[in-house]
């Protein structure tokens, strides 16, 4: 199978060669064409100008800061909040990918892919999601037995996982480096120096609602709110910025495997919004509106308090 597809691979680029166009430039024919899709849950902001900044009506704020002009090109936001449950996917994988790279040691390579479709040695092994967990099996409890808390930090002896072993590993490309003139001559730097591998918790910090909210009675939400499902539909809270970070690209990754498997192409990088692309959205095309709503009252006409708190 390996041979054939490299087989075409060939047969498919002599042919390429041969439409010429008659010498006219007629740029690569039989491309794919391409139709922007509206990722799942996000709405499409359009280009545009809008003052960035405190209004008029901002006294308190007048001498610390200036409003300015800003241009921002078209994006696309998520509708709401990442939820609890949104969250939670990418958690889950991480336990189950972190199951399965325990297996692949302590097993054998029948949960690792250790070369690709031209067979080819893979640096780092890759998981095999195909391969299903035999949890009955006492090799595989051994093997999963430290992903557990200890019996000494269990609470009333639960069996829970420890959620301080779910790590995600995870690359990314320093652009900025690269882009250095100093960097930039060609067969001179290897590449590799400008991927960056990073490895970080990504479990909430569900102690939040109390160390940052110490005059609050959060107790409650602590207990249960990343977990229960009556909480699945909140937005996520306890998530620092390279937590975040990484859940982008992990959602990057996701979506550009299964596009990848169905031979599709990828899709521009998820990230999190620049601080003016996060205050064009929110204002909702209303300039100098010191509230999305756009009036200067907090409540409406009935005295109803038209901000969420």
């Amino acid at each position: 199978m390996k041979k054939l597809l490299l087989f075409i691979s060939v047969i498919s680029l002599f042919t390429s060669c041969k439409d010429t166009g008659n010498g006219q430039l007629i740029g690569v024919q039989g491309r794919e064409k391409w139709y922007q899709p509206d990722p799942f849950g996000t709405l499409f902001i359009p280009m545009g100008s809008f003052n960035m900044g405190p209004s008029d009506q901002d006294v308190t704020f007048a001498q610390t800061t200036q409003a300015k002009t800003v241009s921002v090109q078209a994006f696309y936001m998520d509708e709401t909040e990442i939820t609890n449950n949104e969250y939670r996917q990418f958690v889950d994988w991480v336990r189950d990918s972190t199951a399965r790279r325990k297996l692949g040691e302590s097993l054998g390579e029948d949960y690792l892919i250790s070369e690709n479709d031209f067979g080819e040695a893979l640096d780092v092994p890759m998981l095999n999601w195909d391969m299903e967990l035999q949890y009955s099996d006492d090799e595989v409890r051994e093997a999963l037995v430290d992903m557990y808390l200890p019996a000494n930090e269990r609470f009333y002896g639960r069996k829970e996982f420890d959620t301080r072993k779910f790590n995600f590993e995870y690359y990314w490309i320093d652009l900025r480096e690269a882009a250095r003139k100093e960097s930039r001559e060609q067969g001179l730097i290897d590449r590799s120096v400008f991927i960056k591998k990073d490895i970080i918790p990504i479990y909430p910090d569900t102690l939040t609602w109390i160390h940052d909210f110490t005059y609050s009675f959060n107790e409650p939400m602590t207990n249960m709110y990343f977990w229960h499902p009556a909480y699945d539909d909140y937005p996520v809270v306890g998530v620092n910025w390279k937590q975040a970070r990484a859940f982008t690209i992990w959602r990057t990754q996701l979506l550009n495997n299964y596009k990848s498997s169905g031979g599709e192409s990828f899709v521009q990088d998820f990230r999190l919004p620049t601080e003016s692309e996060w205050e064009y959205a929110s204002r909702g095309g209303l300039d100098l509106s010191p509230y999305p709503w756009g009036g200067p009252f907090i409540r409406n006409s009935r005295g109803c308090f038209l901000g969420i708190f």
